[in-house]
């Protein structure tokens, strides 16, 4: 009798990981229940030290796994050699050969269930897959997507079945939080067209539905959904910003934005698909499911490294 349901998040202690994780320890209690292993470059962080603490008092076990994304994922599983369910995320830098190299794994050496994979929107649920676009981390996404479809097609013709569900993530709305990273990622934004609305979604949020499917992995099984919890023009952003926050949203100068576009090929052509495409997210769809979906301004609010300036409004 399975009595402990092992889940392997990738990236724990990054922001879609850590967000996974913390999603997971706010789901009801369940049997069997929940061991998680987490991930991490630095197992003897504190952070990692107060997530275990964190889980324990919920009644969930966090067992922390030395590794990085970019390595052989052959070790883990030799470590951990039966796993239920395992979230994939991949960052810039041979994505589909990682993101490929850890799908294997989880079905070869872990025996996993079901993997939960975060990517990108490319358009709409549908479009995005038979659109891979010029992005190149896009593109190598998008392969990721159509290998671990392929691959549990083939096991279930031969009589095994390996549940997938794919997150399809729009821009970040963490990409505004304080700090210079925040500045260029809205003087990149200022270059769009003043009509042409942005759609974004929490880090939060993507946590949010990735426990989802992990709590529920046969309705999620199959599912390939693009996630937003607003789609808003830059002035709008900036609107609601100075009224929420009370301050002007922090941007650097736009000719260093367009500097980025110029100099950075990837995000160029992001920007370029911002511009003549779009994400495809259905932001109605998606509320109805999941209430608790972030605006902007509910992200200000409630998750962003901005709320400590809120505290004299």
């Amino acid at each position: 009798m399975v009595t402990t349901k092992k889940i392997l998040v990738l990236g724990a202690t990054g922001k879609q990981g850590a967000a996974v994780v913390d999603a997971l320890l706010d789901l009801p209690s369940s049997s069997p229940t929940l061991e998680i292993l987490a991930l991490t470059r630095s197992p003897e962080s504190a952070k990692i030290k107060s997530l275990i603490e964190t889980a324990k008092a919920k009644g969930v076990t966090v067992t922390p796994v030395k590794g990085d994304l970019k390595d052989s994922p052959a070790p883990v599983f030799e470590a951990h050699p039966r796993v239920d369910t395992v979230f994939i995320v991949t960052t810039i830098g041979n994505e589909d050969a990682i993101g490929k190299a850890w799908v294997d794994a989880a079905i070869d050496k872990g025996e996993a269930s079901q993997i939960v994979l975060t990517s990108v929107d490319r358009g709409g649920e549908d479009k995005s897959w038979v659109n891979p676009t010029d992005v190149p981390h896009f593109l190598q996404k998008h392969a990721i997507e159509v290998y671990l479809r392929d691959r549990a097609d083939e096991l279930e013709k031969n009589g095994r079945k390996l549940r997938w569900t794919i997150l399809r993530p729009t821009a970040f709305l963490d990409n505004t939080n304080p700090g210079m990273f925040g500045k260029v990622f809205a003087a990149m934004w200022s270059t769009l067209p003043a009509d042409r609305s942005l759609q974004l979604v929490s880090v939060r949020d993507i946590g949010l539905f990735a426990a989802k499917a992990v709590g529920n992995p046969e309705q999620w099984d199959r599912r390939a959904v693009s996630l937003a919890g607003d789609s808003i023009t830059y002035a709008q952003a900036r609107e609601t910003f100075k009224r929420v926050v009370g301050s002007d949203m922090p941007q650097t100068y736009t000719i260093f934005g367009q500097s980025m576009l110029w100099a950075i090929a990837d995000v160029g052509k992001m920007f370029e698909f911002f511009r003549t495409e779009g994400y495809g997210a259905d932001i109605q769809v998606l509320r109805k499911e999941e209430p608790r979906l972030q605006t902007f301004e509910a992200w200000l609010k409630e998750s962003s490294g901005w709320k400590n300036e809120m505290s004299g409004l």
